[in-house]
């Protein structure tokens, strides 16, 4: 019999650089498994960058031609962090501010000191094993891709009540300490970026992390059982959330230069980790216009 837990979390914000695997039988007694035809694995690479960061872009296009291979499997999020982010405030070229107070928490977290790196599902923390060079992500993606999935996630938009709902299905018999991040995430930026020896001054910026709406549990309880869902829904002002990262900008040695946040270009970007180990389980986006 399912069991039907509905979260609400409503925020309220003031100010402030090559493969398909299913479906998957799960084989328990007395317990008819989900059809997960309807729910594939999915994978977040989280790319740490920055604007003045020469090697960057080379990583970028790397998350691309992964993503051009196993298509919406693969979700990309750029992180800008470290000194290769900070603006150069009135050189009239690199003066766009790409961070955000989140980036900036995960990137001495999880002690990322050179760019650029990314991590993908997070595997292999605390080992120092969850930084990898680019060269190294799709390897990670195929072993990430054999794993049986434990969690199904939807997202829904709806930009005139301005709330996002993230339907959480489970999938599998699971125990453990889960939490829930939904952020939004902005494509097509045009502005400057150090590629190689050039200064491209229309370089377009993808994934770009724009701001987290939440981080914390999953449910309140630790046990899960096939069919269970989980609702959550978070109220959301766009606009607020805009200030709220000029106002970071400028208190960071930025000048607030965050540019207008355009709603067609952005995603929703929401996954499910293991509070202990770290650990992506699942991961799902959509259009934040959806």
């Amino acid at each position: 019999m399912r069991n039907i837990i509905t979260l609400f979390s409503f925020i309220l914000i003031i100010t402030s650089c090559d493969v398909v695997e299913g479906p998957y039988e799960i084989e328990t007694p007395d317990i008819t498994p989900i059809d997960t035809n309807t729910y594939v694995k999915k994978i977040l690479i989280e790319d740490f960058t920055g604007h003045t960061c020469s090697n960057c872009p080379a990583a970028a296009r790397e998350l691309e031609a992964i993503h051009d291979v196993y298509g919406d499997q693969i979700i990309g999020i750029a992180i800008h962090a470290t000194n290769f982010a900070v603006p150069w405030t009135g050189s009239g070229t690199f003066e766009y501010d790409f961070r955000t107070q989140w980036g900036e928490k995960w990137s001495d977290f999880f002690g990322i000191s050179s760019l650029p790196s990314g991590m993908v599902n997070r595997i292999g923390y605390p080992n120092n094993e969850h930084n990898l060079g680019k060269d190294k992500w799709q390897e990670a993606v195929i072993a990430e891709l054999e794993k049986i999935i434990d969690f199904g996630m939807r997202i829904e938009s709806d930009m005139t009540n301005k709330n996002i709902t993230i339907k959480t299905k489970v999938l599998n018999i699971t125990e453990g300490d889960y939490k829930l991040v939904v952020c939004l995430t902005e494509s097509n930026i045009i502005n400057w970026q150090k590629d190689g020896n050039d200064d491209v001054s229309d370089y377009e910026h993808n994934h770009a992390l724009r701001t987290v709406l939440i981080d914390e549990d999953l449910s309140t309880s630790f046990s899960y059982n096939i069919g269970d869902e989980i609702t959550t829904v978070i109220n959301f002002d766009l606009t607020s959330l805009e200030q709220s990262n000029n106002e970071y900008s400028s208190n960071e040695g930025g000048v607030g230069n965050i540019g207008e946040w355009d709603s067609s270009n952005m995603s929703v970007i929401a996954y499910i980790y293991d509070n202990i180990t770290k650990e992506i389980l699942q991961v799902e986006e959509n259009h934040l216009n959806n």
